[in-house]
């Protein structure tokens, strides 16, 4: 590969990382992250960075180590965020805003059907509580008087079981 392939290559890399710079930079202005949720996504940012780094200086020149590899970079992500970056991140927030509007519809819509099946589900429902009261009062009745009576003969059995303690 040619000097000239290699320093196309690295440039690219810097063009691609300014992409997803600006990727991340709009998606956490959108989201409004806290303190650690941005400490956690540029530590993830920097890996993917770092990835997409290595490979496409893989490609250059097989991780041989010149001075155009850095300059080439860094050139690469001036020259996107000089022309590229405002006009990104408008289409970014866009993205976003669409998405966000799009998932809206879509609950939206689920909320129909969900509605539906509350609905339909009324009369079934009352119908059971219905039924579950009057076997509660049924069971209630017949099963009321006895439950106490013999909470009563137990009382009274503990009682004579163990005797009340006397000073003496």
């Amino acid at each position: 590969m040619s000097e000239f392939q290699a320093f196309f290559w690295v440039v690219i890399a810097g063009v691609i990382v300014g992409v997803l710079f600006d990727f991340y930079r709009s998606l956490r202005r959108y989201l409004r992250w806290g303190r650690v949720t941005t400490w956690v996504g540029d530590l993830l940012f920097s890996l993917i960075t770092f990835v997409i780094l290595f490979r496409f200086f893989q490609r250059a020149n097989s991780l041989d180590f010149r001075i155009y590899i850095l300059w080439g970079s860094i050139l690469g992500l001036f020259l996107y965020l000089r022309f590229l970056s405002r006009s990104l991140i408008k289409v970014y927030l866009w993205l976003f805003h669409l998405i966000s509007y799009l998932l809206w519809l879509l609950r939206q819509g689920l909320k129909i059907p969900v509605r539906g099946v509350f609905i339909l589900m009324r009369p079934p429902y009352a119908l059971l509580r219905w039924f579950s009261f009057l076997i509660y009062r049924i069971l209630e009745a017949l099963l009321a008087q006895p439950l106490r009576q013999t909470r009563i003969r137990l009382f009274n059995f503990g009682k004579r079981l163990f005797p009340p303690r006397t000073k003496g």
